[in-house]
């Protein structure tokens, strides 16, 4: 490319990092969004030419026709305008994504604590990455994970004030506040090369018989779960492995020693992997559930809300009393 071409664009560049304002894309996405030139200014109180001017400006800007303007119709986007709505939509995102973040800092001291206590598997799935999130979004918050041994021990570290936040798994016991619930699907997992993936719905319960099976230890609330779906659905478990963590239930699939009915949240980074695949059956996903808790009679503390933010999960937010089950 000549010299003169690269000034040219690097000059366009500038003019575009000099001219190009936040309140013009929000404007522009408006626009696209109502449809037409008179709703959009009722919607930003704004008067029509005043909206006209802004969109007039922003053509100028990138010497490109944004909108294929017919009179009395609605104002379809050109390909020009298609890709600015694109790039609109994502900077007005970051956008809110860093005002909300930029506010969560605003708000924590400079230095403090915050002790998650935990009695399942989230720990390895999600808290760590959450932990992680959390040195980017409020880097003076020390979190520490505690692993409590038993759903009991972790309601005790709370119950006495030795942490801020409980995972542990649903329902929460009564008294405690709910900051709030994550749900998890659980989907039957194979290897890829597993002949149970080429079988039909009907053969793969079959199949299942005659197959490894690793699940929970006997007792646990996914292991009852777990039972009762087979019962419904007609299907024989041959339990080869019986565990209280989903690492030995994974490892076993990963192997091809067993098939397992696992929670999705443990199984993504094998399946980006290529080492699981879901197995379609009838009556699954289960969902299970666990809860996020707060100690009894005691403000919720900034950080604390701020971690349940950034965990890598879809959590209901309640802040309620939890019920008994």
């Amino acid at each position: 490319m000549s010299t003169q071409g690269r000034e040219g664009r690097h000059t366009s560049r500038q003019s575009l990092i000099a001219g190009l304002t936040f309140d013009q894309l929000f404007t522009f996405q408006t626009l696209g969004r109502a449809g037409s030139f008179r709703a959009a200014a009722a919607e930003l109180a704004l008067t029509q030419p005043a909206v006209s001017q802004r969109i007039r400006h922003l053509e100028r800007l990138l010497g490109a026709t944004l909108l294929d303007r017919r009179q009395g119709a609605r104002s379809e986007l050109t390909a020009a305008g298609r890709e600015l709505m694109a790039f609109a939509d994502e900077m007005l995102a970051r956008t809110e994504l860093f005002h909300q973040r930029l506010e969560q800092m605003k708000n924590l001291s400079e230095s403090s604590t915050l002790i998650v206590v935990s009695d399942t598997d989230h720990i390895k799935h999600l808290l760590v990455e959450a932990v992680a999130a959390m040195k980017q979004a409020a880097p003076g918050v020390n979190v520490v994970i505690r692993h409590a041994p038993s759903r009991d021990a972790c309601v005790r570290e709370l119950q006495e004030g030795r942490a801020d936040l409980g995972v542990c798994r649903a329902p929460g016991p009564s008294g405690f506040g709910v900051l709030g619930t994550i749900e998890e699907r659980m989907h039957l997992y194979a290897r890829p090369d597993d002949p149970i993936l080429a079988l039909d719905q009907q053969e793969r319960l079959e199949y299942l018989a005659g197959a490894a099976f690793a699940t929970f230890a006997d007792g646990m609330r996914s292991r009852e779960l777990i039972e009762r779906w087979a019962k419904k659905v007609g299907a024989s478990l041959r339990v080869v492995l019986e565990s209280r963590g989903l690492e030995a239930m994974r490892t076993y699939v990963t192997r091809g020693l067993a098939l397992a009915i696992l929670p999705d949240f443990c199984a993504t980074e094998d399946q980006r992997l290529g080492l699981l695949e879901p197995v379609p059956m009838p009556g699954l996903p289960l969902v299970r559930g666990a809860v996020i808790l707060t100690p009894p009679d005691q403000e919720v503390p900034h950080h604390a809300r701020v971690f349940v933010n950034v965990l890598p999960a879809k959590v209901d937010a309640t802040l309620s009393p939890a019920t008994s089950g």
